[in-house]
């Protein structure tokens, strides 16, 4: 199953779904009460929609569609961002790693991979690199984009994750890192391609700077976070 969580992504949701129904028989869309037509389009490609709980915010999304993942019979969840920077043909390889059991979770790193020009701007890549490089030395290892946009995972680490996950909004995919690793899941990071994205970033400077916050408060963490 690939899930793609999205809010007022109409510019990116058509191509980005044309894209994916290559490469997955099923797909679906969480969206986050849009007020443009990404539902509609989504649709008219016959993606499952699904509205989100919980409430606004990218966090509530995943949530949402983890638990609509484990209501039915796939055993493989892979994500990835309704914006276009995402290419779902790259989501192969953390497939791969997770279902010859390399890895309960894979996350793809656009540091290793190739980055189209200004898809990454200096601020973005910085405190990337800054807040990957803390939160693998605080939970071991060496992760290169925490806060990647492509995840797979096996149904075992989201049926483990899921009850522990409580964002809402971009600070999610540091929530699943550190819970995972405090968990003792195996991780694993594989390369991956990252476009400029269509249609305007909800990313705003506020949101980098709860972002931040978040990164901290684990890195400070004394104890499980869990």
């Amino acid at each position: 199953m690939l899930l793609i969580p999205t809010l007022n992504e109409e510019e990116a949701i058509g191509p980005l779904l044309q894209e994916a129904s290559a490469i997955f028989p099923w797909i679906v869309v969480v969206d986050g009460h849009s007020s443009d037509r990404t539902r509609e389009i989504a649709r008219s490609l016959e993606a499952t929609v699904i509205l989100q709980d919980f409430g606004p915010g990218k966090g509530c999304g995943i949530r949402t569609g983890m638990r609509f993942f484990l209501s039915q019979q796939a055993e493989i969840l892979c994500m990835i961002d309704g914006d276009g920077t995402n290419i779902p043909a790259d989501l192969v390889g953390l497939v791969d790693s997770v279902r010859n059991g390399e890895a309960e979770i894979a996350l793809g790193s656009r540091i290793k991979g190739r980055r189209d020009s200004k898809s990454m701007n200096s601020i973005t890549f910085a405190s990337n690199r800054v807040v990957s490089y803390l939160l693998s030395a605080r939970y071991e290892g060496d992760f290169t984009d925490i806060q990647t946009g492509y995840w797979a995972f096996n149904r075992g680490a989201v049926e483990r994750l899921l009850p522990y996950l409580h964002s809402t909004r971009f600070e999610i995919e540091l929530e699943i890192f550190a819970k995972a690793r405090s968990c003792g899941m195996k991780l694993k990071e594989v390369p991956v391609r990252f476009r400029r994205r269509l249609g305007r970033t909800k990313f705003s400077f506020s949101l980098r700077m709860r972002n931040l916050y978040f990164a901290f408060k684990y890195i400070l963490s004394l104890g499980p976070p869990i």
